[in-house]
C-alpha cells in the first residue's frame, strides 16, 4: 500500500443482500465453525502445520464450547518452508487458497518509518512467510474438506 486509507464499499445493493442474510447469521457462523473443526481434526497431527487454536480453551483445538471465532478465514501455518510450493500445488489441484498478507505492514510504503528496526518484527516476518488461508464458506461440505486436507497432507508428506 502506498497510502493509508479505508475500505468501505457498501452500496445499497450490498446492504439489501446483507439485510436478507442477517437472519441466517448464527447458522452461517456455526457452519463455518464446524468446517474449521473438521479442518483442524484432519490437519493438526501434521508436524509441518500449525492450526488455529481456540481462545476460550487451552487444548490447542478449535473452540467447541464457545462463540469466540466465526472463521472468516481459516488460516494455518506451514512451518517447513514449503508454503509457496503448497499454494502452487493447491492451485494446480483447483483448490483456491490465499496468502492475504504477503508483505508485512512495516515493509509497505504507507507505513515506512525510519524508527522501525527489522529485528523488531521477527514474528511478523515469520508469519508472512508461513501463513495460508484455506477455502472457508458456509457451503463447504465434508467431501470438499476431505479433498482439501488430503491434498495438503499428501503434498507435505512427500
Amino acid at each position: 500500500h502506498d497510502v493509508v486509507g479505508v475500505n468501505s464499499r457498501l452500496d445499497s445493493i450490498q446492504a439489501t443482500v446483507l439485510r436478507a442474510k442477517l437472519p441466517h447469521l448464527d447458522r452461517y457462523n456455526n457452519t463455518r465453525r464446524d468446517a474449521a473443526r473438521k479442518y483442524t481434526a484432519a490437519l493438526q497431527a501434521s508436524p509441518h502445520l500449525i492450526t488455529p487454536t481456540g481462545k476460550c480453551d487451552t487444548t490447542n483445538s478449535v473452540c467447541d464450547t464457545c462463540d469466540c471465532h466465526v472463521f472468516h478465514q481459516y488460516t494455518l501455518r506451514v512451518t517447513n518452508g514449503k508454503r509457496d510450493a503448497l499454494v502452487a500445488h493447491l492451485n494446480e489441484k483447483g483448490i483456491p487458497c490465499g496468502v492475504y498478507y504477503p508483505i508485512p505492514l512495516h515493509r509497505q510504503k504507507a507505513y515506512t518509518d525510519t524508527r522501525y528496526n527489522e529485528a523488531d518484527f521477527k514474528v511478523t516476518n515469520q508469519l508472512s512467510d508461513e501463513v495460508i488461508s484455506l477455502p472457508m464458506h458456509t457451503e463447504l461440505d465434508q467431501e470438499q474438506i476431505d479433498f482439501i486436507t488430503t491434498t495438503i497432507l499428501e503434498f507435505l508428506d512427500n
